[in-house]
């Protein structure tokens, strides 16, 4: 059970500080508007500040989202001390939720919004709206949690 907590903490480690330093180097090195292509008609990097919560709803309530971002995380440490640690695959999906949470609270902490760059495309019509490592990290954790979820409900009506 201890190298399940260790992966757990080198997770949420690994995640937070590949959000905060991804976005110092964008927001430190990119003028704002400016844009960098880096796959065409797929892929772009430009500054982007998100004052509200998922897509930009509800801006200007930095204050609410701070709370709400403590009890989530307060949340997700509670389900990971509920959680079987030797489902290895819950394990990784909660540090990065968790990572991802604590590297958007650190943005709503410091700097009253979100930073994101991440602008993901397809030609010219199509955008999804800019995210950031941290958006990424909580996305691919939660896909791991539904995926192990259905796996061991699965595995466990086979026995």
């Amino acid at each position: 059970m201890k190298r399940r907590t260790t992966l757990f903490a080198i997770t949420i480690v690994a995640g937070v500080f590949a959000d905060i330093v991804s976005k110092w180097f964008v927001f430190s090195h990119l003028d704002r508007f400016k844009k960098v292509t880096l796959i065409p008609g797929l892929l772009n990097i430009i500054r982007s500040e998100n004052e509200g919560v998922i897509f930009g709803m509800f801006p200007g309530k930095a204050n609410v989202f701070i709370i709400f971002s403590l009890l989530a995380i307060a949340a997700i440490l509670f389900v990971y001390i509920k959680l079987d640690k030797n489902i290895f695959g819950s394990n990784v999906a909660l540090g990065l939720i968790l990572s991802g949470a604590i590297g958007n609270l650190w943005d709503r902490i410091w700097f009253q919004h979100v930073r994101d760059f991440i602008d993901l495309h397809l030609g010219q019509r199509y955008h999804w709206p800019t995210f950031n490592v941290a958006d990424s990290l909580i996305c691919v954790g939660i896909s791991i949690m539904v995926f192990t979820s259905f796996s061991s409900s699965r595995h466990k009506k086979s026995e």
